[in-house]
Order: C-alpha cells, then structure tokens, then sequence
C-alpha cells in the first residue's frame, strides 16, 4: 500500500498541476480551446519547461547544498527555498504567458498558480501544510470554474480531478506525510486561491 501512495505522490505532483490544467483549458470545449495547434504547443512547452522541470532540476542542487534533506521535504523549514524559487519560475512563466495574444483566462489560470503559492509560502511559515493538496485543489476550482461559468459539461474531468484529489490526500496520509488537518487546509487553500483569482481577476 506505501509503495502505491508513494508513485501516486511522485506521478501526481502538485508541480504538474499547472500543465495539467492548461491541458484541460484547451480540451475544454469552450473558445479556450479554439487556438491554433502551434500556439498550444508552445504554451504548453513553456507552462511546462517553467512550472515543473526547472523546479525540480534545483532539488539535486538544494540537496547538495543540505538545504533540503531529501525529495520529499519532509519538515517545514526545508520548504521555504523550493517555494521561493518555484515562486519566481511561476513569475516568469506569467511575465511570458502575458506577451502570448490568447484569452485572459490562460493568463489568470498562471496567475492563480501563482498566487496559490504565495499564499502556501505564506501559510508554511507558521504552519505544515500539504503542497499535494494545494495543487489538487487548484485543479479542481478550474474545472468547477470553467463548468459552472461558461455552462460547458465537464462532469468528467470534474470527477476525475476529485478522484485524484481524495487518492492523494489519502496516499499522503499513509505516508505519514501530513495529518487529515493538513491535507484539508492544502486543500482549502488551493481550491479558494485558485477559484477567487479565476472569479475577480
């Protein structure tokens, strides 16, 4: 059962939320999806160049240099610089995404992102929270986002990004990573970020 959680947390990363989430707005059956394939090539590229692999690609150096003791950034503080860092990727992946003529949504969706870490580093500094829940969460404001407000049926993707948010929050759990508290506030956090910057931004 650990070993089942633990690919569940390496395969659903809250790093591959963002890339997942474009990939939802482009399938999403609305005008979002309308672009042409080369632009939705390379957003997607650079969402997932900036949003994922370069953060990660740091965690051997964050290793080397004993900021962080393993992967899994086990205690609070060995937090603090992969979300700084990851903080200013995001930044740069909007400041590129802004210069792209595409609808305001894809620019609000990267924002939100960000924010949510913002908000997560804000959080990290008093109290442990579940980085896997803030993205899960995130994922499904999008999703509810795009259903309830453009009216498009994605009963599906809904059900999926719920699915996949009970499965990790569990997997967490049965790692031992976090207490229920915690992956409820992940959760919270990233859903209510994600969902207000979509509404009022």
């Amino acid at each position: 059962m650990e070993k089942i959680a633990k690919a569940l947390s390496y395969i659903y990363h809250p790093l591959i939320i963002p890339t997942l989430g474009m990939l939802v707005l482009f399938n999403s059956g609305t005008y979002l999806s309308y672009l042409p394939f080369d632009i939705k090539k390379w957003i997607l590229l650079i969402v997932f160049l900036c949003t994922y692999v370069v953060p990660l690609a740091f965690i051997p150096f964050f290793m080397y240099h004993r900021m962080i003791m393993n992967i899994d950034l086990g205690s609070r503080r060995e937090r603090y610089v992969p979300l700084v860092v990851s903080l200013f990727l995001y930044a740069f992946c909007y400041y590129i995404i802004r210069r792209i003529a595409i609808p305001h949504l894809y620019h609000t969706f990267i924002l939100s992102s960000l924010l949510a870490i913002a908000v997560t580093l804000l959080i990290t500094m008093k109290y442990k929270i579940s980085l896997h829940m803030v993205g899960a969460g995130g994922l499904v404001a999008l999703i509810g986002f795009l259903a309830f407000y453009l009216k498009v049926n994605l009963q599906f993707y809904l059900g999926i990004s719920v699915l996949l948010a009970g499965l990790i929050g569990t997997a967490r759990i049965i790692l031992k990573a976090h207490s229920p508290g915690e992956i409820y506030l992940g959760f919270v956090t990233g859903f209510t970020v994600v969902l207000l910057s979509l509404i009022l931004i």
